[in-house]
């Protein structure tokens, strides 16, 4: 089943600094789960630290920002103390959370192709609706077009 704006949240478990998390734990507030390749690289700072710098205006539109990769947990740990990130990043070693909601694809870089974690956003309600999905996402200016969409959840 494919993930599209109107439906439900894939039913996901993954790992957090803090203990496990599901998408029934994300309801009751507006979710925005980004997927990014890997931490540490120049593309995915820069996104963490956009969604970071604008986490006190998604907070104050009850949003809550979750970091999706493939990285384990510590190296999660290592990102989010180098840049001070406030929100919680869910480790998803074995890909099914990126397999469910459709962010593992096949890249090709220099003629090599190659499977890897598609820049993917998704805006979910408190009801677990998937509001806006954002794919092959440009970094730039990102964290300031999702909170123009949260902002227009009722």
């Amino acid at each position: 089943m494919a993930v599209k704006v109107g439906g439900k949240i894939p039913a996901f478990k993954g790992m957090t600094a803090e203990g496990p998390i599901s998408a029934n734990d994300l309801r009751g507030r507006n979710a925005v789960i980004y997927f990014y390749p890997k931490d540490n690289t120049p593309g995915c700072t820069i996104e963490a630290c956009d969604f970071r710098d604008n986490l006190p205006k998604f907070k104050r539109m009850n949003a809550k920002v979750y970091g999706v990769s493939k990285d384990d947990l510590k190296s999660h740990d290592k990102f989010a103390a180098k840049y001070e990130l406030p929100f919680t990043l869910i480790s998803d070693e074995d890909g099914s959370i990126c397999e469910k909601f459709g962010t593992w694809i096949e890249k090709s870089m220099y003629g090599r192709k190659y499977m890897g974690i598609e820049r993917a956003t998704f805006l979910v309600d408190a009801e677990g609706v998937i509001r806006q999905i954002w794919r092959g996402v440009k970094v730039k200016g990102h964290a300031e077009e999702v909170l123009t969409a949260v902002k227009e959840i009722k």
